[in-house]
């Protein structure tokens, strides 16, 4: 077990135990690169959805307290798995806004029911807006890259988040996407950069 992965778990021991220096500097630590990786996994109303830091903040404080069940030896795993709960939280937060917006239409259909001509009420809620770039400081570059990722193929994409984003090694990121190697790894991750920079380069002419 590496020296970040050890730090880090250490943090998760101490925020269990209701240190919240502790948490605050996992979050810290964390908190852009998990974001990012379950941006560019999701679609846009989920997306909208991740952009509320209570979902994030409750996915740390969920990771402290069932850290000692998950078998880490690496920061890109750990990176991984707390990427993963984050994804299960905001999917069950968007399932129950859909519930309630069903639940709402379904309402105002029965009590505008006398009223309509065709006797029912359509409500489509509105598109949510777009978020801001996950990377201020990288300006327009930085929105561009995050989108385009989103336009790449699923295995491209998961190729970039675990090698660039999460930082697994090479034999890490076969296994991940179903490669035979850590060579053939590394030759798809090539082509999935070109994907990625004609995609940017075309955008920001």
């Amino acid at each position: 077990m590496n020296s970040d992965v050890t730090r880090s778990l250490d943090l998760m021991a101490k925020a269990q135990h209701g240190d919240k220096d502790a948490l605050a500097r996992l979050i810290a630590r964390y908190y852009d690169r998990v974001r990012r990786i379950v941006r560019a996994r999701m679609g846009g109303k989920l997306r909208a959805t991740l952009e509320s830091g209570d979902i994030l903040q409750e996915v740390f404080a969920k990771a402290c307290r069932i850290y000692d069940r998950f078998d880490v030896d690496e920061e890109a795993s750990l990176i991984g798995w707390l990427a993963q709960i984050a994804q299960h939280q905001i999917t069950d937060a968007a399932d129950k806004l859909a519930a309630e917006k069903r639940s709402a239409a379904r309402e105002v259909a029965l009590d505008a029911g006398s009223d309509a001509a065709s006797g029912a009420v359509t409500i489509d809620p509105p598109e949510p807006s777009l978020p801001p770039p996950a990377l201020a400081e990288a300006g327009e570059r930085g929105a561009v890259v995050e989108e385009c990722l989103r336009t790449l193929k699923e295995e491209h994409r998961e190729l970039i988040l675990q090698r660039d984003y999460m930082g697994a090694s090479w034999e890490a990121v076969a296994k991940a996407v179903g490669r035979p190697s850590a060579a053939a790894a590394r030759m798809m991750h090539a082509q999935a950069l070109i994907e990625l920079g004609k995609c940017v380069s075309a955008r920001l002419r």
